[in-house]
């Protein structure tokens, strides 16, 4: 042990399979556009019901889900960086889309801080998983 942490085991099934990193890609981010949304409504003051999250967030998930399906399609990693920033361009980019075309409009300055947030929270899990990652593979090698 020694103060080292294994981070093997996260993500095992009760079957003893390890889950995939690729599922829980999925899930962080879906989580990340949850609580932007979540975070935005109360700065402005907004009812936070369910109903709301869901009306608000819904562009930015499908924006999310989209970018991982288009990773997924490159044959690349959704858990590695290089598949964060295809998530977050398409998160953001369809999200904001999809905002005006279902009549929820947009502003320069959304359009900044939706990039900057999830820029932040996505990638920043993303490249604390590769730290710890790399931290544990190296230690079992000692």
């Amino acid at each position: 042990m020694g103060g080292r942490v294994d981070f093997n085991g996260i993500g095992r099934r009760r079957s003893g399979t390890a889950a995939s990193p690729e599922r829980w890609a999925v899930l962080a981010d879906l989580v990340a556009v949850l609580v932007f949304v979540a975070i935005g409504l109360s700065a402005h003051g907004h009812h936070e019901s369910l109903g709301n999250l869901t009306q608000v967030s819904a562009p930015f998930l499908v924006g999310a889900l989209v970018g991982h399906l288009l990773v997924r399609l490159r044959g690349a990693q959704a858990a590695s960086p290089a598949g964060g920033v295809v998530v977050v361009v398409a998160t953001v980019a369809i999200g904001q889309v999809l905002r005006v075309i279902f009549g929820q409009g947009t502003a320069v300055s959304f359009i900044a801080v939706s990039l900057g947030f999830n820029t932040f929270i996505m990638l920043g899990w993303r490249f604390a998983w590769s730290v710890l990652r790399r931290g544990a593979l190296t230690s079992r090698g000692s």
